[in-house]
């Protein structure tokens, strides 16, 4: 698999996941504690530079899963 297609793997996963925990952005990002602006970016389908691990965890967090599960 490419990494772009693992990004957009990624993407579609969390807004999935935000969209069937009946989340907005707004409400994810509170949650998770990350900025508004990069979970906009991810569900424009594009992992931000300044996106790191513990990121991914907090919305693995949220989604009460573990961080892989966010690329199937």
């Amino acid at each position: 698999m490419i990494e772009n297609e693992i990004e957009l793997k990624l993407c579609k996963e969390i807004r999935s996941r935000r969209k069937e925990a009946g989340l907005t952005l707004s409400g994810l990002a509170k949650r998770s504690g990350l900025p508004l602006e990069m979970l906009e970016e991810l569900e424009r389908g594009k992992i931000p530079e300044e996106m790191i691990v513990d990121d991914a965890a907090a919305l693995a967090d949220v989604f009460q899963c573990k961080i892989w599960e966010l690329f199937d």
